[in-house]
């Protein structure tokens, strides 16, 4: 039965207008935003339309880059000046909608990021690298420069030398290239929007970076042979475009206009082999050859470092080889103990048959006692292999009980916190 005063709290609370319920925002609205958790179907959503981006990028950075390289041989062997000329203003053209696709991939990259509760605000840096993508794209062969040249001196050959405009901004290439291992980055399987939200629980950034390492552990020679193959090619294509004005007036020696000898010269630089049979005269040259230096010594001895790691045995490989051993031992003491026995049996039945003379009696005997002395250092051996294989047991073992040991802690621990939780909740209830 209500008393008074409850009576009327609930008269009050009665007769007070209840508000509108106001629209929630569909799941699937992507435009919505709020302080909630992450949403992982709307998050994968706004990822895939930011790879549909990049690869949109991608179709579009790889017809331009086809058409810069077709532009490059025109101007090198100096042929089809009308057809040259046409492809450079579909260059032109195909960049103008690459600056686009940059613009709006920037755009969804940072829509995909608020959705996961990042907050932006002011310059970032994805600004900073849309900056270095327009200019990047910009620095792409025109049609206003086609008949653009450059002059300069040089010391190993008389009179001036040229570079055309175009052909200097066909370098700018090689900085393309950083977008198609970005895109394969972007598709792998160490990069996706799970992973990103795996990272995020273990306070890690999921970024090339991250994708670039997982990768290295994973599939270490694929990864580090595609950066060998990657430096010959896309700088043996540099160095063939700086060398080219030397090369227009003498070719007799350091032939660089062969895209053959360019990759030559880079294999055996990167190696610090160094041969000198090919060698820059050119300031442009040699500043990519010294880039070459670098990142050759950085790929080799990341090579030799990942051979290093491989050859090492995994804890259960070392297992299987310590058993192997023993077999092995066990096999060859049983063959030499039988051997042994079957001397010894043909002593003792020679000797009481007298069908050995004392030369080959002598001879018998001294090959027992060798295959006696084999027998003593196998035994040592196989003690001391089966010595190994109960350290190691041991090891483990030791390991498990501790793992078993923190286990039980732990059971302890969420013990102690629930029976503290009722004490204060009886604490709280009194």
């Amino acid at each position: 039965m209500h008393t008074q005063p409850d009576q009327e709290r609930l008269n009050t609370q009665a007769n007070q207008p209840t508000e509108p319920i106001q629209n929630k925002a569909p799941f699937f609205d992507l435009d919505s935003s709020g302080d909630s958790l992450e949403d992982g179907r709307v998050t994968n959503l706004y990822y895939q339309r930011f790879r549909m981006m990049d690869l949109s990028f991608f179709v579009f950075n790889f017809i331009g880059t086809g058409l810069t390289v077709i532009t490059l041989e025109l101007i090198h062997y100096d042929e089809l000046p009308e057809a040259r000329l046409v492809i450079l203003w579909v260059i032109f053209i195909s960049n103008l909608i690459l600056m686009g696709l940059a613009v709006i991939r920037n755009q969804v990259k940072l829509k995909w990021r608020e959705s996961k509760g990042d907050v932006y605000s002011g310059f970032t840096k994805e600004h900073v690298e849309l900056l270095m993508e327009i200019i990047i794209i910009t620095a792409s062969p025109l049609p206003f420069l086609d008949d653009i040249s450059f002059y300069f001196t040089n010391d190993f050959v008389d009179g001036d030398v040229y570079y055309y405009a175009n052909e200097l901004l066909c370098l700018t290439l090689a900085f393309r290239v950083i977008f198609f291992i970005r895109t394969t980055l972007l598709n792998s399987y160490w990069h996706s929007n799970r992973t990103d939200r795996v990272c995020s629980l273990y306070a890690s950034q999921a970024d090339y970076m991250f994708t670039i390492k997982s990768l290295m552990r994973n599939q270490p020679f694929t990864v580090n042979y595609s950066a060998m193959i990657l430096l010959i090619f896309v700088f043996g294509y540099c160095l063939r475009i700086c060398e080219s004005p030397l090369n227009r007036i003498d070719i007799s020696s350091n032939d660089f206009s062969s895209y053959a000898n360019s990759m030559w010269c880079v294999i055996v630089t990167s190696t610090t082999l160094g041969y000198g049979d090919y060698y820059t005269r050119t300031l442009l040259g040699r500043i990519v050859m010294s880039v070459v230096c670098i990142l050759g010594n950085f790929v080799v001895s990341s090579m030799i470092v990942i051979i290093t790691n491989e050859s090492y045995l995994t804890t259960l490989e070392n297992k299987v080889v310590i058993l192997i051993d023993r077999l092995s031992l066990k096999k060859q003491m049983q063959q030499e103990a039988a051997m042994i026995i079957t001397i010894f049996g043909r002593m003792h039945y020679a000797k009481r048959h007298l069908d050995l003379s004392e030369d080959e009696f002598t001879d018998m005997s001294k090959k027992m006692k060798k295959y006696a002395i084999q027998l003593k250092l196998t035994t040592r051996k196989y003690v001391a292999a089966r010595a190994l294989g109960s350290q190691l047991e041991e090891i483990n073992s030791g390991f498990n009980s501790l793992k078993e040991n923190l286990k039980q802690t732990t059971q302890l621990q969420e013990e102690l916190i629930k029976a503290n939780e009722n004490l204060i909740y009886k604490i709280d209830n009194k």
